[in-house]
C-alpha cells in the first residue's frame, strides 16, 4: 500500500512539474512591476516582467508608446489610468494603475493650441472642426529639396502637381478633423456619413487596402479614429555648421521657427500617407495650411504592389522625397 502511495505521489509531482513547464512554455509573462519617475507633468514609466517580449502602454493621455521604459507628458493635472500590457509568446499579462499628476503644462493654452482647437475659454469647449475645401491649389505635391526627411523647412513647391477647382475627391469633402483641449488631448478624425477615410493610392496598397485611384476613401474597422495630439516647436538653426531660418504664419503674424502637429495611434490629418506629423504653414481661426511627408515606399515594385509600368504611368519614383500640402478650413 505504501509503495502504491509513493508511486501516486511521484506521478502527481511529475504531473505538477509538467503543468508548470507547460505554463512556462505557454509564454505568459510573470507579474508586471512598474516604477515611475515624476518631473512635474513629465512622467517616466519603467516596466519589468519575466518572459515578456514587448511592453505596450496606454498612458491615459492619448499616448500609446511601446518599450520597457516610456515617457508620458500630461497637459492637465488629474488622476490618469495607466495600462501596461506585457506581451508573451502566446499570452499577455496586463496591469493597470492610477497615476496622479499634480502639475499640468502651463503652456497648453498657447495661441497655436487654442486656435487649432477653437477653444472657448468661457465654456471650456474645443469647437473647431476642420474640413477640406473645394479651392484651386488647396492641395499640391512637390519634392523635398536640401533638407533631411524629418525637417520640412524648404520652400513650398507645387512643381509636381496641384489641383484645380472641383478636382478634390467628393468623398473627402465631408471628412472632419478636430483637436480637443482636454486631459487626453484628443484628436478626432471623423470621416463623415460615408465612413470612409482618405488614403493616398500608393500607401493604400502597402497598408492592405484594395488598389485605389490616385486619391480615394477606404473603410476602416471603426468609422471614427480617436488619437492624441501635441504641437512641437522647432527653433531656427543658427550655428557655424548649418544656418536655417523659418517663419510660420500664426493668425497673420510671422513667428520664427516651425510648429509641427504630432498625432498618435497612427492617425492622419487629411489623408493617410507616409507619416503622422504635419508642419503648420499657416494657421488662423478659419484656415489651416499643413505640409506632410508623402514619400512613396521603396518596395512598391519589389513588394508586388504595383508594376514598374504602373508607377511610370503615374510618374512615381519610390523613395524619392516628396511633400504634400493641404489647406483645411474651419466648418461654418
Amino acid at each position: 500500500m505504501k509503495k502504491h502511495l509513493l508511486i501516486l505521489m511521484a506521478f502527481a509531482l511529475m504531473f505538477s512539474v509538467g503543468c508548470n513547464k507547460d505554463e512556462e512554455e505557454a509564454g505568459q509573462p510573470g507579474e508586471i512591476t512598474i516604477t515611475t519617475k515624476v518631473n512635474d507633468n513629465v512622467i517616466t514609466y519603467t516596466a519589468s516582467a519575466t518572459d515578456a517580449v514587448k511592453f505596450v502602454w496606454d498612458l491615459g493621455n492619448g499616448e500609446t508608446p511601446t518599450g520597457a521604459t516610456v515617457v508620458g507628458t500630461y497637459s492637465f493635472p488629474g488622476d490618469y489610468t495607466i495600462k501596461c500590457t506585457a506581451k508573451g509568446r502566446e499570452q499577455d499579462r496586463v496591469k493597470t494603475m492610477t497615476q496622479k499628476v499634480e502639475k499640468g503644462d502651463p503652456d497648453v493654452f498657447n495661441e497655436v493650441n487654442t486656435t487649432l482647437a477653437g477653444y472657448d475659454a468661457a465654456s471650456g469647449e474645443s469647437k473647431a472642426i476642420w474640413m477640406w475645401v473645394d479651392d484651386a491649389n488647396m492641395m499640391g505635391d512637390g519634392p523635398r529639396i536640401g533638407q533631411p526627411d524629418t525637417v520640412y523647412f524648404n520652400e513650398i513647391d507645387h512643381s509636381w502637381w496641384n489641383n484645380g477647382v472641383g478636382e478634390q475627391p467628393a468623398d473627402a469633402l465631408d471628412d472632419e478633423y478636430s483637436f480637443k483641449l482636454n486631459s487626453k488631448m484628443e484628436y478626432i478624425n471623423n470621416p463623415g456619413a460615408d465612413g470612409m477615410f482618405m488614403v493616398n493610392w500608393a500607401w493604400a496598397a502597402v497598408r492592405g487596402y484594395a488598389t485605389p485611384n490616385i486619391w480615394e476613401d477606404h473603410p476602416k474597422a471603426t468609422s471614427t479614429v480617436t488619437a492624441g495630439w501635441k504641437v512641437r516647436y522647432i527653433a531656427n538653426i543658427d550655428d557655424a555648421v548649418d544656418s536655417l531660418s523659418f517663419e510660420t504664419n500664426i493668425n497673420g503674424v510671422m513667428k520664427p521657427g516651425a510648429y509641427v502637429i504630432e498625432l498618435t495611434n497612427k492617425a492622419s490629418l487629411g489623408m493617410e500617407a507616409a507619416g503622422n506629423e504635419y508642419q503648420i504653414l499657416k494657421l488662423t481661426a478659419d484656415t489651416l495650411w499643413v505640409r506632410f511627408d508623402n514619400t512613396f515606399p521603396d518596395n512598391l515594385v519589389t513588394g508586388g504592389f504595383y508594376s514598374q509600368a504602373d508607377l511610370d504611368a503615374e510618374g512615381v519614383t519610390p523613395g524619392e522625397p516628396d511633400e504634400t500640402y493641404l489647406k483645411l478650413a474651419r466648418k461654418k
